[in-house]
């Protein structure tokens, strides 16, 4: 069974790009884009998604995802929430991570990271994109 993927990005054409590489995985599927929060808030509370990307910019605020992330953990809802960004690694990676993100996947290795973080994070381990990874 495919592991089910929600993707909240109010920019299509990164969301398109990474539905595009999260589905040549034969065992991943994005199951939903959105680009409203209280959408995604409903979708994720709802328990049947395996995982989620938010990124950390949507509503036109730098951390209304990282914003977004902590309302969800304050909620109890356990789904492992990955934070994409065009902001350097150094800068915010540890932050999400300790607001109960999952993985942080800077925006300029989404090609490379997006399959291989969601893979570690479904294993049980967090992930880090670019050099600030082997440090966590």
């Amino acid at each position: 069974m495919k592991k089910k993927i929600i993707v909240f990005d109010d920019e299509p054409l990164i969301a398109i790009l990474m539905k595009e590489i999260i589905e040549e995985d034969e065992g991943l599927e994005i199951a939903q884009m959105v680009v409203e929060k209280d959408e995604f808030l409903n979708l994720v509370g709802q328990g049947s998604l395996d995982a989620g990307i938010i990124d950390i910019s949507v509503g036109g605020r730098r951390e209304g995802g990282l914003e977004l992330l902590k309302m969800i953990r304050n909620k109890a809802i356990n789904l492992p929430l990955i934070i994409l960004s065009a902001h350097d690694e150094h800068l915010y990676a540890l932050k999400c991570l300790q607001a109960g993100a999952k993985g942080y996947i800077n925006k300029k290795y989404i090609c490379t990271d997006v399959v291989k973080c969601l893979k570690q994070v479904f294993d049980g381990h967090l992930f880090v994109s670019g050099d600030r990874g082997d440090q966590i």
